[in-house]
């Protein structure tokens, strides 16, 4: 009978796709036998045994959390600050100069495949190579301890989908100053070579000055490198299926800036109207209505939306993007002029109240039924950390300065 832990680490395994359904089921009939025989064995190291995963893989859930073995050795963390599929982001201070900084640690399973791992690394070196004032500022990334983080700048807000649920929704003034800001970012991006291909109000952090931040880059692409295979491109379609623009709900491989234009579009009707103009019972649902569906007016004219604002929506978010701005330079150019001063204050509002919610009722759960004895499973190609020297920012004394005046991008 497998244990409490067995089954627990056994679900987060399985969520993480680290391993199938079968090669589990191998590892508990393994399990059963050994039971039989009168020995006791816990999952992980007949995990190991039968060359599912490598040795000493998992050695690091067993350890306290990076709150309590503080595993880095120039970062000190002291608090959480959000927790996401991939990961913990943790707030810290660098050591060698006391800056207040954010550490993001990837989750110890989801290192154990490639290409998350590869992931989270992109997306470090992309935040590292950027420097943009309406992007999160990336510092250094490594691996300690078993653990793969990377350190950026800590930001005094919240996501603008936090502002969102605290709110309802946010004022004209206010979704068009955050949607200006965003599109700075965008054309720095683009001007760089890159597409975004996941802008949502997720990943927009936004401070009460109305400074607005794009954070989250794991999905970003290179135009450049049209063709050839790069993170994020495991899926056939990839981002939020929410805000995906029509063409990649296609899965069309031609995508251009025009794609993060309509997400972008889709994140100021969620902004002003409280929800998004698309959803469903399934992805495949979302995505279908975002090929084929009309956007609803009716909720944009009932929360009495400004006429500039409607129009924006309708611009960018249009099915066919050749009908859309032409260039994100274009959307800049007409929302500069309803953005006085380029930036307005935002009301981050303030958390609601913890509904009480009555714990579920405990159900046993029985480990996949005993079967017969297969062929052990391909050993998995052990996951090797970062080559020896972290990366940092090229230029830049080796210490972060978080409090920096940063140039602007062009």
């Amino acid at each position: 009978m497998a244990t409490k832990q067995d089954l627990v680490l056994a679900k987060r395994l399985m969520a993480a796709r680290v391993l199938t359904e079968d090669g589990l089921r191998e590892a508990f009939a393994f399990q059963e036998r050994l039971r039989e025989q009168g020995k006791q064995a816990s999952l992980e190291p007949i995990l190991y045994h039968l060359g599912l995963l490598p040795k000493g893989s998992l050695a690091v859930l067993r350890s306290p959390g990076p709150l309590q073995s503080q595993p880095f050795r120039d970062y000190e963390l002291d608090g959480v600050l959000g927790e996401g599929g991939s990961g913990v982001v943790y707030s810290g201070r660098y050591r060698p100069n006391g800056s207040v900084v954010a550490v993001k640690v990837l989750d110890p399973v989801q290192a154990l495949r490639e290409d998350f791992l590869e992931r989270f690394q992109h997306e470090a070196r992309i935040l590292i190579e950027l420097e943009h004032e309406n992007i999160v500022l990336g510092y250094e990334v490594g691996c300690e301890n078993g653990l793969h983080f990377f350190s950026m700048d800590l930001i005094e807000g919240i996501t603008v989908l936090e502002a969102i649920d605290r709110r309802g929704f946010l004022s004209n003034e206010e979704a068009l100053s955050i949607s200006l800001q965003a599109a700075r970012a965008l054309k720095y991006l683009h001007d760089s070579g890159y597409l975004h291909r996941d802008i949502k109000p997720g990943n927009i952090m936004v401070e009460a000055s109305g400074l607005a931040r794009m954070m989250d880059l794991g999905l970003v692409r290179s135009l450049e490198r049209e063709g050839e295979p790069q993170p994020g491109d495991e899926a056939t379609t990839v981002g939020t299926v929410e805000y995906l623009s029509p063409e990649q709900a296609r899965g069309r491989a031609d995508l251009d800036p025009r794609s993060d234009m309509y997400s972008l579009g889709v994140s100021l009707y969620h902004m002003v109207v409280g929800e998004v103009p698309f959803s469903g019972e399934t992805s495949y649902e979302v995505m279908a209505k975002q090929v084929l569906s009309a956007m609803d007016t009716q909720k944009v004219k009932t929360r009495r939306i400004a006429p500039e604002v409607h129009f924006f929506i309708t611009k960018m978010t249009s099915k066919e993007r050749e009908l859309r701005f032409e260039t994100i330079e274009e959307v800049i150019a007409n929302l500069e002029a309803y953005v006085p001063g380029g930036m307005v204050p935002v009301d981050l509002g303030s958390p609601r109240a913890a509904v009480p919610v009555a714990p579920p009722v405990a159900q046993p759960v029985q480990p996949p039924p005993v079967a017969k004895p297969v062929k052990p499973s391909p050993a998995a190609k052990p996951v090797k950390p970062p080559a020896a020297a972290p990366i940092k920012r090229k230029g830049r004394a080796p210490t972060p300065t978080p409090k920096r005046k940063r140039r602007r991008g062009r």
